[in-house]
């Protein structure tokens, strides 16, 4: 009886650990395997150091890509992209200096986007 119950627990809990990672809620939004290079006009746009960049990339890579591919920001509108950087940040236990440092990473792909549309 102990080693069913046992084994309930043990299956419960891996079932549990795999719902934190689910790739789920993006709708039809596409994804890419690994976050596209930001160029430098782009990071310069927001107001990025190289250093930000690399620091930004870091965190998406070690916080993010864990658990599901890059999603373009700029194929969201904002407040639904805000919406969903709040629900990630909590999920992914993001530090509120690092909450910032991502959202102005990622706000950078919206502006090299932005100049990639508007380019003649």
């Amino acid at each position: 009886m102990r080693a069913c119950f046992f084994a309930i627990v043990v299956v419960a809990a891996f079932a549990a650990g795999q719902t934190g990672c689910e790739t789920g809620g993006f709708g039809a939004r596409t994804a890419s395997g690994s976050v596209p290079p930001l160029n430098a006009s782009a990071a310069s746009a927001a107001g990025l150091s190289p250093q930000q960049v690399s620091d930004g990339a870091s965190l998406y890579n070690t916080k993010c890509a864990r658990c599901h591919k890059f999603y373009d920001p700029a194929d969201y509108e904002e407040k639904e992209w805000n919406t969903w950087m709040r629900k990630m940040a909590k999920k992914s236990k993001l530090e509120p200096d690092q909450i910032e440092s991502l959202s102005r990473y990622l706000g950078a792909f919206r502006t090299r986007t932005t100049q990639e549309k508007t380019a003649p």
